[in-house]
């Protein structure tokens, strides 16, 4: 077998792979209703707890495959597994007081959306939450915390021009301008938006029930389903029927 030949082989076998891989990857909408119907469970106070045996431990330790990216608030009483009755491998986190979107945040992001090939990012705000109280306050803050206030500062001057409680507004308003910036992220995640590879909704969690708001739900269900183009993220040399 000649060289040529061999090389033909190996790359006619990733192709294929690659082509199954991207191909078996659940649509966003699909993703979304699952997490709906976990929050029902944790609502309900009536867990399926998937995904947390040993054999998944064992399964997860050579490669990952979560289905949801989730930008929530490092507030301990938002754990997304929890939340969404989630298990090992199914989330990818990333967490941060305010559930604001810095270049670690984004870069972060863009990891699990280009390289794992997530197809949903969920972003996560909640009642009451303490970093939005404290940009609302004003006054001085210790440390980096100005930094981190500085990126929900423009969420709450919008609420206080709205009527209802201005934190509640704040935090709904905080989350629906992260899903505008990263939805709008270049050069990766807007990419991926727009190959309809990646769908971006928000939502806000409410402490005392334990229920999620969807605040970007329509634009999840009208989104292409994430295999209709696989053209960036295939092979040299690969070509597909439904990207010609």
């Amino acid at each position: 077998m000649t060289p040529a030949v061999l090389r033909g082989l190996i790359g006619a076998v990733l192709c294929s792979v690659m082509a199954w891989a991207q191909d078996t990857l659940p649509a966003a909408a699909a993703v979304l209703s699952e997490l709906e119907a976990g929050n029902a469970h944790h609502v309900a106070k009536r867990y399926e707890h998937p995904h947390q045996t040993a054999d998944r431990q064992r399964e997860l330790a050579s490669a990952q495959h979560p289905h949801a990216i989730v930008l929530s608030c490092a507030d301990s009483r938002v754990a997304p597994e929890i939340v969404f009755d989630q298990g090992l491998g199914d989330l990818f986190d990333v967490r941060v007081a305010g559930n604001v979107a810095g270049d670690a945040e984004v870069a972060s992001i863009e990891y699990a959306a280009s390289h794992l090939h997530v197809p949903l990012l969920v972003v996560v705000g909640h009642q009451h939450c303490g970093a939005v109280s404290a940009a609302a306050e004003g006054g001085e803050a210790e440390g980096h915390l100005p930094e981190l206030l500085a990126m929900i500062r423009p969420a709450v001057e919008t609420a206080r021009k709205q009527p209802g409680d201005l934190i509640e507004n704040a935090v709904r308003i905080n989350v629906e301008n992260v899903v505008r910036q990263l939805h709008d992220s270049t050069p990766v995640l807007a990419e991926l938006v727009g190959h309809g590879k990646l769908t971006v909704v928000g939502a806000v969690y409410a402490l005392d029930t334990g229920k999620v708001t969807w605040l970007s739900q329509e634009k999840a269900s009208k989104a292409p389903k994430v295999q209709a183009r696989h053209d960036t993220l295939t092979p040299a040399g690969c070509r597909r029927a439904d990207a010609e």
